[in-house]
């Protein structure tokens, strides 16, 4: 006859020379072998609904804690931690356990499953081994720079001062920590690479510039070389990181870099500069000479002509000629504060309430036109510019605008903002007679080029609105068509348009 499972149950665990028990998912006993006593001195009544953590050394309870029970928790499996037992007589005695997670089929709820042997005398015959282990410690905690020793989950299992000193930690703080804790999300994927190229036997040591977060708060640089040291079997047993400090080079290095970018941007600058001046001087060259010549010719005729009638008609050449000198001389004069950076000062404008008051002092050329504007911008969309600046370019874009509108139709203005990576984009567009920029794109921006030969203009206007956004380091683009209007984009550097 055969013998009932509970029977075999008792009678396998009671020969057995491992210490199997069942737990509930927090740990507590609920079935303990019979063997109990032999291995760690309690009769398995004297254990049953107490906590194993209770008798756990408390130098490995969160040890456990953290690389046995919650993983298991988590679905891990075949895990075997070494850990300190409190025997019945008062001693410690070391057990190696294997734990999973089992589920009961009728129930489906989840228990602890253990299975423990007592490996106290192993430990012990290491004792060369840990003779050995202990000269290593002292190398390990006297080394002038920073060693690691982590397991091969990634979990700090010591460290040395030099390392501890370097992050502004004590040593026991870093212990138990997760290396990725401590890491710099910038590197860390690199990291973690490495590891796992390491684990897989594709390289046994791995060199890598990597950020640590510091106690503080603050990251700092080191540069860490990481060996692998593997079992008999050739698996990962233990990390061993060397970290050097290598902050302070890496501050320099990035100021170094930063130099050499604002000498590029200054240079840049310079260009940019020098090339506005060269244009400026085209502009007294061609604006100037014309009006100063006609001047002359005008006032030479004044002097020998006697005629009433005559004189009356080139007075009134004179007052055309002065009002052209008076125009050109104020844009003249709006380009060189243009170029005196010293005069600009940028801070955050609103976009609207700069529209708005470009909108008043065009107040009376509006009043006179049919015209409608959108302007689709919020009180909080802004830009970081001088206001000055701004309001030039605006209300050089509304007198456009206002030129060069299609008689057939009422003139729409729309203006918009929004981002593009760092920049600013301000969208200025109208529905006026356009441009042919298949046709004049190359020249669009040139000094004294027109491209509406049935329309007045200088070839000034536009010019000056590059001019303007490239010397605070912006830049401008157009897109039109004949008969469509035509759209002006401004990009602004440095900014946000929702503060």
């Amino acid at each position: 006859m055969p013998l009932p499972d509970s029977e075999i149950l008792q009678l396998l665990t009671s020969i057995s020379r491992e210490l199997v028990c069942l737990h509930e998912t927090d740990g507590t006993y609920i079935y303990v072998s019979p063997n109990s006593e032999t291995v760690i001195g309690y009769q398995p009544e004297e254990l049953l609904g107490k906590n194993p953590y209770d008798f756990f050394h408390p130098d490995d309870r969160r040890l456990i804690f953290e690389r046995s029970h919650q993983p298991l928790l988590h679905g891990a499996e075949n895990i075997n931690p070494t850990f300190r037992f409190l025997h019945k007589n008062g001693s410690y005695i070391w057990l190696q356990s294997d734990n999973r997670l089992t589920t009961h089929p009728t129930t489906g709820k989840q228990y602890l499953h253990t299975s423990s042997r007592d490996i106290s005398e192993k430990i012990e015959s290491d004792a060369n081994l840990a003779l050995s282990e202990r000269k290593f410690k002292t190398l390990f905690r006297d080394s002038p720079i920073g060693l690691v020793l982590s397991s091969k989950q990634g979990y700090i299992d010591d460290v040395n001062e030099a390392f501890a000193k370097f992050l502004g930690y004590e040593t026991f703080e870093l212990l138990g920590k997760h290396f990725s804790e401590i890491s710099s999300l910038g590197e860390l994927e690199e990291n973690l690479r490495y590891r796992d190229s390491v684990q897989k036997g594709m390289i046994d040591h791995y060199s890598i510039e990597k950020q640590y977060f510091h106690k503080a708060g603050h990251l700092v640089w080191a540069y860490i070389t990481v060996t692998v040291l593997r079992d008999e079997m050739g698996q990962p047993i233990y990390y061993l990181a060397q970290i050097i400090d290598i902050d302070e080079r890496k501050k320099t290095e990035n100021l170094l870099l930063e130099n050499n970018e604002h000498l590029k941007a200054t240079k840049n600058s310079l260009l940019i500069q020098n090339k506005q001046l060269q244009s400026y001087n085209q502009i007294i060259s061609h604006h100037l000479r014309a009006p100063v010549s006609n001047l002359r010719s005008l006032v030479d005729l004044l002097k020998i002509t006697d005629a009433a009638e005559e004189k009356i008609e080139l007075q009134n050449h004179l007052d055309e000629v002065t009002e052209d000198l008076e125009t050109i001389l104020s844009e003249l004069i709006t380009t060189l504060k243009i170029q005196s950076l010293e005069h600009y000062h940028p801070e955050w404008i609103s976009i609207k309430d700069t529209f708005s008051k470009v909108q008043k002092l065009m107040e009376g050329e509006l009043l006179g036109k049919k015209v409608h504007i959108d302007l689709n911008v919020t009180e909080k969309e802004m830009v970081f510019v001088s206001k000055d600046y701004l309001e030039t370019v605006l209300l050089q874009l509304l007198s456009n605008s206002l030129q060069f509108a299609d008689p057939s139709r009422v003139l729409r203005i729309v203006i918009e903002s929004f981002a593009i990576g760092t920049e600013t984009t301000i969208s200025f567009s109208d529905n006026g007679s356009g441009i042919d920029l298949s046709r004049y794109g190359d020249q669009i921006f040139q000094l004294k080029k027109t491209f509406h030969r049935h329309m007045s203009g200088k070839g000034l206007g536009l010019f000056l609105m590059k001019y303007t956004m490239e010397s605070l380091g912006g830049r401008i683009e157009v897109k039109s068509k004949p008969g469509e209007g035509a759209t002006f984009l401004l990009y602004f550097p440095f900014g946000s348009t929702n503060l």
